[in-house]
């Protein structure tokens, strides 16, 4: 689309592979514009182009032009936008070094123009108070509920400044509903200073790249983040769990390592046992659950002397897997949770390896790994649990989302034994979609 060296741009200002509906954003000039594309596909690049190209554009207000790049925070937008940011304007446009502190990030050029990047979170909000020619709002669907409206809309009237809302769209998130009332508004064409643009991941990236997300990715995961889809969103957190697909006999295997799900939780203290099973290309690809244990106002010893007189023939050994706060609480008078499994003289002649997270993951990432787990967007199933795992089989049936957000709405026992088991999922098949440019690839340890 651009040559760098006919126009005096950086290399970074590579060629795009064409596609129309690109093309036709980048040279929109509507005041404001939604653009809810799938992960890795462009959109971002492009309005870090519009933003660049426009620092060279004078103004006929007379006064030095100024645009703002802003996320949910300002290290999210740092994160995503600064480096590219750099790399993408000339340095013969530069008036100065680029101003980098604690407090704000900016590039000034000779022309007068500057841009800046925001956070529109809380205290970390810098749109207020002063006049814009116009700016991005990155990941709109995690930006506060209201803000466009109160914060940016009336710094933007003085200049007639423009704005793109982009981001993936997401069926949870602070903003997320605005955000989608806001893109289906702007594609009705009724109003004549905006306009919305979307397209699939799948019109950019390689299909064998899609093809592995499909495999490993929850299927409502996959349509919202690559198909670029407003999926509905449902109360349920295991949604893709269903009983007559998932739930199937799970045999003890006396030849395979028992992996031992933990929750440190006192009453109840819920624990479950599964195996894990190869595929031709993978040596760990599917996990059935077959048993469960159950125990209320208890503690980790007590649990372990349940766990070894059950299990305690069992001479293929044991893999611990838990969440990051077994290392430090402590369910008897001088022993973590982990120091009790570690110094077990019976587990360590049986043989027990201890697979603990470091530091817990984000709720949603442990719930997107189950679900992934418990069906794929591509409908297949690699996690099945044996109908006498009853807690887990509930929990999985019936734990719900508070109304409106990505936060678990536990009543009573619920969550403890699905969060013991995804723990274990997590550390054993992580979903990683990390993004650079205008590519994804999504990598499943």
């Amino acid at each position: 689309m651009f040559d760098p060296i006919v126009r005096g741009l950086t290399a970074a200002w590579t060629a795009y592979k064409y596609h129309p509906t690109q093309v036709a954003l980048l040279g929109c000039r509507k005041r404001f514009v939604s653009v809810p594309a799938g992960r890795g596909s462009g959109k971002t690049d492009i309005a870090l182009r519009r933003l660049v190209m426009a620092l060279a554009r004078p103004k006929s207000h007379g006064d030095s032009p100024q645009y703002f790049f802003a996320g949910p925070t300002v290290s999210h937008a740092k994160e995503v936008a600064w480096n590219r940011l750099l790399a993408l304007t000339p340095k013969q446009w530069l008036s100065g070094p680029p101003l980098q502190s604690k407090d704000a990030l900016m590039i000034r050029t000779r022309f007068g123009s500057s841009l800046q990047l925001l956070g529109l979170h809380g205290a970390s909000i810098r749109v207020e108070g002063r006049q814009w020619d116009g700016g991005v709002i990155d990941e709109s669907c995690d930006c506060p509920l209201g803000v466009f409206d109160r914060s940016v809309l009336p710094a933007l009237t003085w200049r007639n400044g423009w704005c793109w809302r982009i981001g993936v769209p997401k069926r949870f998130g602070i903003g997320a509903e605005e955000y989608r009332d806001w893109h289906e508004e702007n594609m009705t064409g009724r109003h004549a200073d905006r306009a919305g643009f979307w397209w699939p991941s799948s019109d950019i990236l390689p299909a064998e790249s899609l093809a592995y997300a499909r495999a490993h990715m929850d299927e409502r995961d996959y349509d919202e983040q690559f198909n670029a889809q407003f999926v509905t969103a449902s109360g349920g957190i295991f949604h893709a769990f269903d009983s007559e697909y998932s739930v199937r006999p799970c045999a003890y295997d006396p030849g395979k390592p028992i992996l031992v799900a933990q929750d440190f939780n006192v009453d109840p203290m819920a624990w479950a046992f599964g195996h894990c099973y190869p595929s031709p290309t993978r040596p760990r690809d599917r996990i059935e659950w077959f048993d469960e244990l159950w125990m209320r106002d208890t503690n980790t010893q007590r649990s372990l002397d349940a766990t070894v007189a059950r299990y305690g023939q069992h001479g293929s050994g044991f893999e611990f897997y838990g969440d990051a706060s077994g290392k430090a609480r402590k369910t008897s008078a001088s022993s973590s949770d982990l120091q009790i499994i570690a110094n077990d003289e019976r587990l360590k002649k049986l043989g027990r390896t201890m697979h603990y997270l470091r530091g817990n993951p984000p709720v949603a990432d442990r719930f997107a790994a189950t679900n992934a787990l418990i069906c794929s967007a591509d409908g297949t199933r690699r996690m099945h649990v044996d109908p006498r795992c009853k807690r887990l089989i509930h929990d999985l049936q019936t734990r719900p989302y508070k109304p409106g957000t990505r936060e678990p709405g536990d009543i009573g026992d619920q969550g403890h034994i699905t969060d013991a088991i995804g723990y274990a999922i997590y550390r054993l098949f992580p979903i990683r979609i990390p993004v650079t440019g205008s590519q994804s690839v999504v990598v499943v340890r």
